[in-house]
């Protein structure tokens, strides 16, 4: 493949990491962009330049990255966004980031459906598509009563000030006493506008389904269903540690249903939950950038960062048949999730080595390129001061 221009991958974790692999064994030159000094990707023997940014949620972002792009000759590069915040600043600047860059994605007056999950909840009303029940409070004096009886759990709209004052997910209530001291307690500094109130589906990850890979249009060029088996914390997990690609027709269906509306181009994951109690799929969210997994799909559907710099080139690419079976493992925060299910008496010692089989993607490891996944321990307390890891 003949290459002119290169990939700026906003990033150095993990999700970065497989993106600087299967770009660079493409032959696609990489740069790399993370608000922190460290990550993985940075050790890998794929040696491309770092930049570091100020914070992808602060006003200088764009313009330093505009800037960066032109005193760099970047101009013209195809632009990978891993985090929510990255990806509403490209939506925030759609006009500016299709002329400087090549990159997919939505404009804000699309994508803020996405960003915002008390708006995403009115906008799957509208779509016809299930959602779990929510309740949107306007006070902080404002509870749902009847609407939404306990327990249920307490989500962010939107991460950028919730991630300030807690590293959960979410939070579960039983109570209102419990509601009261949460929203009064750590919660007192978000606005009530910035959360929402949702009930609480039981199940655990064999219920967690995600359809994900490269879109045009909002129609499937490399896609795959995915069971999300484990994550970390257990109960409302920030990031996947365990998935198995297995096929469910309805996930299929429902997500390409989702993304049809959406007309989106580029990478995206649309995470669902199978509620045991009636077994209807209930809506999660839609991620609109590379997801934590995504190096699973080179087992699936074939190298999807060179097919999305192929896609945003006006390069014809062929759509992919999904190939089932493979697994994917993130050891790093997997083996602490499958102790905790030890412990819990939800995941037996048989069960868990034998999802070791092959056919396994593991997140980090790489036979030619080792020093990732030896790093990735010696930054886990880093991580953990700095994210909550």
């Amino acid at each position: 493949m003949t290459v002119s221009r290169g990939a700026i991958i906003l990033g150095a974790e993990y999700q970065a990491l497989g993106l600087l692999r299967q770009l660079r064994a493409a032959g696609v030159p990489c740069a790399l962009v993370d608000q922190d000094l460290l990550g993985v990707a940075r050790f890998s023997r794929f040696r491309c330049p770092f930049h570091q940014s100020p914070r992808y949620e602060s006003a200088e972002f764009w313009p330093w990255l505009i800037a960066l792009a032109r005193n760099r000759s970047y101009e013209g590069w195809m632009l990978i966004p891993t985090d929510d915040e990255q990806v509403r600043q490209i939506a925030e600047h759609f006009s500016e980031a299709q002329t400087v860059f090549r990159c997919g994605g939505l404009p804000w007056n699309t994508y803020q459906w996405l960003y915002d999950k008390r708006a995403n909840y009115e906008w799957c009303r509208q779509q016809g598509v299930c959602t779990p029940r929510s309740f949107l409070p306007r006070r902080r004096d404002e509870w749902p009563g009847d609407a939404l009886p306990f327990p249920f759990i307490i989500k962010p709209a939107f991460k950028r000030n919730y991630s300030k004052h807690s590293k959960a997910k979410a939070i579960r209530v039983n109570s209102a006493p419990e509601l009261e001291a949460v929203l009064n307690g750590p919660l007192r500094e978000v606005p009530i506008e910035e959360l929402l109130f949702q009930e609480l589906i039981p199940g655990d990850g064999r219920c967690q389904w995600s359809y994900a890979g490269l879109f045009r249009n909002g129609q499937a060029v490399a896609a795959y269903t995915a069971c999300r088996r484990r994550q970390h914390p257990p109960d409302f997990g920030r990031a996947s540690t365990y998935v198995i690609a297995e096929h469910d027709a309805e996930v299929e269906r429902e997500s390409r249903r989702v993304l049809e509306a959406l007309r989106y181009t580029g990478l995206a994951e649309v995470e669902w939950k199978r509620d045991p109690r009636d077994g209807r799929l209930k809506f999660l969210e839609v991620n609109a950038r590379c997801w934590g997994w995504h190096s699973l799909s080179a087992s699936v559907v074939g190298n999807l960062p060179k097919m999305l710099w192929e896609v945003l080139d006006g390069r014809p690419v062929e759509p992919v048949t999904p190939r089932y079976g493979a697994r994917w493992v993130k050891h790093v925060t997997d083996l602490p999730v499958a102790w905790h299910l030890w412990w819990r008496g939800e995941l037996r010692p048989g069960e868990y080595l034998r999802g070791l089989r092959r056919p396994l993607v593991c997140c980090e490891w790489e036979r030619g390129d080792p020093w990732p996944f030896l790093f990735q321990w010696v930054l886990v307390p880093y991580l953990m001061v700095k994210r909550g890891y």
